[in-house]
């Protein structure tokens, strides 16, 4: 056990309501072309992530030798009404315009409130066990996000946060930190991409 702890956040591949760029939450999509993404690492013995199958398809992928450990916390949040429809499908709604409003204090009709999705997420953090050093998470957007609001090293806006499915966040703790709940020391980005073999 070293000094150092590195927790590594992927958002999960496309799936085909990403791709029709879609509001897609607690809907249990597959990928969209799952065939075509990278083996980032065999060596990766075990994965965190959302239960959804999208994340759990995109570890499969990613570390095919790693055994997924699937949790409903690390979801994305809850659309409600506005699941699986589109800007042009809901533009017209005055739920939908007051929701992109302010979608910190209103929620979406039958929705998930954002603070309960946050302390949610949180939640699930806080839970993975302490006594690793290396974690890896395949979540959601959203999930990345909060994640990111409340881990990364400066404090940022929750939309101030480009989250895309090619990119992984590495977030490097002192152990110290990491067992109290912290802020990380060091926050860096890159493309996921596929590891050459060795």
């Amino acid at each position: 056990m070293g000094d150092i702890v590195t927790v590594r956040l992927m958002r999960h591949a496309p799936t085909q309501e990403n791709v029709e760029k879609r509001y897609i939450g607690w809907t249990d999509s597959p990928l969209a072309q799952i065939a075509k993404l990278p083996v980032i690492d065999n060596a990766v013995q075990k994965v965190y992530g959302s239960d959804l199958l999208r994340c759990q398809q995109t570890a499969s992928r990613y570390f095919p030798h790693a055994r997924y450990i699937a949790d409903a916390r690390f979801r994305e949040s809850h659309f409600g009404d506005f699941e699986c429809k589109t800007y042009d499908e809901l533009k017209a709604d005055i739920r939908y315009r007051k929701w992109l409003d302010d979608p910190i204090s209103t929620s979406p009709p039958n929705g998930e409130h954002f603070d309960d999705f946050c302390e949610r997420v949180l939640t699930g953090f806080s839970a993975l066990p302490k006594d690793e050093d290396d974690y890896y998470l395949v979540v959601h957007g959203g999930v990345v996000r909060t994640l990111l609001v409340a881990f990364a090293p400066q404090q940022k806006p929750f939309w101030s946060y480009q989250v895309p499915h090619d990119r992984m966040f590495t977030l490097t703790f002192a152990k110290a930190a990491w067992k109290e709940g912290a802020r990380c020391m060091s926050l860096s980005e890159e493309p996921i991409m596929e590891k050459p073999p060795m």
